[in-house]
């Protein structure tokens, strides 16, 4: 396994030039060029067809209209238009991509010591089991997506309207294929956030290790100056996730209670595919509010690690130093939502079970 932290993005940005939205930094790039922005385009308008088709299924059914025909459409497409958006959001933030990737490649973010290199480690394995787990699931429920509808008969993997003027089994292997693409930006959008989310918290642990070993003002500096470069690694972080996670988690909030509520009433067939979109729309949640957590309690110890270091035996001008930095690093690094009111921790999590319990019950009520 690699060491370097930039490899944990690698596969996320082989993702991102698949289903079109990458951007490189070079000009000259292939993935600049007119040819690749009419594939992008191409993307972009056969997924708002697919969308398109899946929402005019209601107006289709509007005279025999029931609440398990809405919970049958919000279910699914809810996350077929989060998932375009959020990789759309990292598309539209690509300069701040490549800002904290240059920022990983530099020489201040790489391990200095055996305990930094396991810090590394430990946190590396972490997020590649994200990215197996997210890739993984989400395979699984593009195969089984259209297999399920084969056994059940249908005329299309997941709900929709089919225009009378396209065979239907054109329009099914167009809805299996778009949804392939769904799936992906799902997966890349999880895995670019939760791996940056770990970048910071690995940047964050190595910081407090170096604290503990202060041994003059140069290397306070040293320890001072890359707080700083975290505190902007975490800000441009903040721009990528403030408005597409907080989109996320409120369509999560859609997508649990619809899909608890339609689970009631559907055959064991189905629920084959609905059991597993479910645990996967509250895990995406829960990891992004666990390492959000952690970000958070890993920061307020930065203080703590000042405070440890070797400064008792110092002189006056690197005590007012120490205090000066112990007063700056109290304040915790997290990443806030919906316009700051949210913050991305586990009581967040919490509060969106609890949300997405209550809609379901008053669905339930409704019916």
């Amino acid at each position: 396994m690699k060491l370097d932290l930039v490899s944990l993005l690698e596969p996320d940005i082989i993702a991102l030039k698949l289903v079109g939205f990458w951007k490189s930094s070079d000009d000259v790039s292939s993935f600049n060029r007119f040819y690749y922005k009419i594939y992008r385009g191409v993307v972009v308008a056969s997924i708002m067809v697919y969308i398109v088709c899946g929402y005019m299924y209601l107006y289709d059914k509007r005279e025999t209209l029931t609440l398990a025909d809405v919970n049958s459409v919000m279910f699914i497409h809810t996350a077929n238009v989060t998932n375009p958006m959020m990789v759309v959001s990292i598309f539209l933030n690509i300069k701040r991509l490549h800002a904290m990737i240059r920022q990983l490649e530099s020489a201040a973010f790489q391990p200095k010591s055996q305990k930094e290199f396991l810090y590394v480690y430990k946190w590396k394995r972490s997020s590649y089991f994200i990215k197996k787990l997210f890739y993984g699931s989400n395979i699984v429920l593009v195969i089984l997506s259209p297999i399920l509808a084969m056994l059940q008969g249908k005329t299309a993997p997941q709900v929709t309207y089919i225009p009378p003027w396209i065979y239907w089994r054109v329009y099914f292997w167009f809805q299996s294929i778009l949804t392939v693409y769904s799936a992906t930006m799902a997966s890349i959008y999880v895995s670019v956030l939760t791996t940056l989310l770990i970048e910071a918290i690995i940047q964050v642990a190595c910081l407090k290790e170096r604290l503990h070993c202060i041994e003059d003002k140069q290397y306070l500096v040293e320890s001072i100056k890359r707080h700083l470069q975290i505190i902007l690694f975490i800000e441009r972080l903040q721009h990528i996730c403030k408005i597409g996670l907080s989109i996320v988690f409120i369509s999560g909030v859609i997508n649990m209670c619809t899909t608890l509520s339609l689970a009631l009433e559907v055959t064991f067939i189905e629920l084959l595919f609905m059991i597993p979109f479910l645990g996967e729309i509250i895990l995406i949640i829960y990891v992004h509010c666990f390492y959000g957590s952690i970000l958070a309690s890993e920061s307020e110890e930065i203080a703590y690690s000042v405070f440890s270091s070797n400064w008792v035996n110092t002189g006056a001008s690197y005590k007012r130093t120490i205090a000066i930095f112990m007063i700056f690093s109290k304040k915790r690094l997290t990443i806030r939502l919906a316009g700051g009111m949210l913050t991305m921790t586990l009581p967040l999590f919490v509060q969106i079970i609890r949300t997405a319990y209550a809609y379901f019950n008053v669905l339930q009520s409704i019916d």
